[in-house]
């Protein structure tokens, strides 16, 4: 693992290095949510300015930019295609596919991992993010998912719309201590939410915590691997008690 880090820490380095040399953007290829913790710590090292962006807001799985600062902002187009995917014909589905049954036929056409960004299951079918470069490669080549046959085409809707919903609640915590709305948002025992945190599986905004006390914003993204996503929507008031309520979108478990 250390050695991919290594490795990954010299190719963003590289790319950053091009960027500034070409005056052009470089882009890397999809990071998960520990490599783009990775570059957040690079950044104030490279001579460029770096953006992110995984194809629709609250994407996980993100590419990064690299950019000359006089570069125009509409200059900066990240060569992301959004593709769906759909069963063929009126197939009677007992058990439709999940997630893992996408993201396996995905890499059985022979694609890397990191050429694939966030692959969102829907009511019929799927939307799948991915390299720009990869995408005429996955329409001509995905023929199944799991025993059944689909369909792959670009995706003609509003990225917009694609923005996954969670599950509403109002959490109410004494203070919006990060150990706090983690045991409140996802149901779970403070001591278990103080252990994620110190394991390294938190993450506030997509930056990593591992300080059980950090205050969270009231309209922060916090992300726990493993178990999905919590964000956060604003204070509706106080209790009698004089407890935060806070209005909250939970993803995942």
């Amino acid at each position: 693992m250390q050695g991919e880090e290594k490795w990954l820490q010299s190719h963003l380095a590289d790319l950053a290095r091009q960027a500034d040399t070409y005056g052009i953007p470089m882009y890397s290829d999809f990071l998960d949510t520990a490599q783009q913790e990775l570059l957040y710590g690079m950044e104030k090292r490279l001579p460029v300015k770096v953006e992110y962006n995984g194809g629709y807001e609250g994407a996980e799985r993100r590419m990064a930019s690299f950019c000359p600062p006089f570069l125009y902002e509409e200059e900066n187009v990240f060569p992301i295609r959004c593709l769906e995917i759909r069963p063929r014909g009126a197939q009677f589905v007992k058990k439709p596919p999940q997630h893992r049954d996408y993201l396996g036929s995905v890499l059985g056409c022979g694609i890397d991992r990191r050429k694939i960004g966030d692959i969102l299951v829907r009511e019929e079918g799927a939307l799948i993010f991915v390299c720009e470069e990869m995408s005429g490669f996955l329409i001509e080549n995905l023929r199944e998912v799991g025993h059944i046959s689909v369909d792959i085409y670009p995706y003609e809707g509003s990225l917009e719309d694609v923005t996954p919903r969670g599950k509403e609640l109002v959490i109410s915590v004494a203070s919006l201590r990060l150990d706090a709305v983690l045991s409140r948002g996802f149901g779970i025992g403070r001591g278990d939410a103080a252990d994620l945190i110190r394991a390294g599986r938190v993450q506030i905004d997509h930056h990593l915590c591992t300080k059980t006390d950090q205050i969270v914003g009231e309209e922060a993204l916090v992300t726990v691997r493993g178990k999905g996503r919590l964000r956060l929507k604003g204070a509706t008031g106080t209790s009698k008690s004089g407890r935060v309520q806070v209005l909250a979108e939970r993803f995942g478990s």
